[in-house]
């Protein structure tokens, strides 16, 4: 058999050499093999997990404040009309920016609050990117190329 594909042959015995190489360095303990889009949703799932976890404990009960988190998603997911298995990180801001209030905005609440200014002019400020990633360029599955653009949050900050 190995006289019908040389060329081929060689390579597979060093693919073979290189996963038993990288089997024996690996620790004894079994973990389960993941594809690569369940390792990053986990990874994901685990950040978000995680930064909501940091710093409560000097916030006395304010939020976690305006923060970028990320999920793992295809771009159909994104539900903008694309039929497309391709992946992508969405970054997207979230969390509250009480802790970003001025004097300035304690003001207009205490206004509004008595009725000395319209309710509808004023806004709270909200989480919201100050920056975008880079743009997003994919094909769908009609083989169509396609460009988002500030479609993900590169920076997040109270506006």
């Amino acid at each position: 058999m190995p006289e019908d594909y040389p060329d081929q042959f060689d390579e597979v015995v060093d693919f073979i050499q290189a996963t038993i190489k990288r089997l024996r360095r690996s620790p004894d303990k079994q973990t389960p093999i993941f594809s690569r889009r369940e390792r990053n949703r986990q990874n994901a799932a685990a950040n978000i997990e995680n930064s909501s976890k940091k710093g409560r404990r000097n916030q006395k009960g304010k939020n976690r404040g305006c923060v970028l988190t990320e999920i793992h998603l295809n771009v159909t997911d994104l539900d903008l009309g694309y039929e497309t298995k391709e992946e992508l990180i969405f970054r997207y801001c979230s969390g509250s920016c009480d802790a970003a209030e001025t004097t300035y905005d304690k003001i207009l609440k205490n206004l509004t609050r008595k009725k000395k200014l319209v309710t509808d002019k004023v806004k709270q400020a909200c989480c919201r990117p100050t920056a975008f990633d880079d743009d997003l360029s994919f094909l769908d599955d009609n083989l169509v190329y396609h460009i988002l653009k500030k479609h993900s949050a590169k920076r997040c900050g109270c506006v």
